[in-house]
């Protein structure tokens, strides 16, 4: 697993099929494809926003994201909105 002890994202390799999602999701730019692998990567954990967006459009379950962040936030925009995905 690609793990970013900042901020403690995860993404699986194992199950990332590099569609994308994840990246077109995160409004701080923190997930990049890495081209020779076809995987996401986290590129920039730092600037991580802990907003839950990637894991929640990644449909492979593939990042996890820990909830002792300092965004405590146990539920996504689109479960405050009442959004499906």
């Amino acid at each position: 697993m690609t793990v970013d002890a900042t901020t403690k994202i995860e993404i699986d390799p194992l199950t990332c099929t590099g569609c994308g999602l994840c990246i077109l999701s995160c409004p701080a730019d923190v997930i990049r494809l890495d081209e020779a692998a076809h995987k996401a990567v986290v590129a920039y954990g730092k600037d991580c926003q802990v907003c839950y967006l990637c894991e929640d459009d990644c449909p492979e379950h593939s990042i996890t994201l820990s909830h002792d962040i300092s965004n405590s936030r146990r539920f996504s925009t689109y479960d405050q909105f009442g959004l499906k995905i």
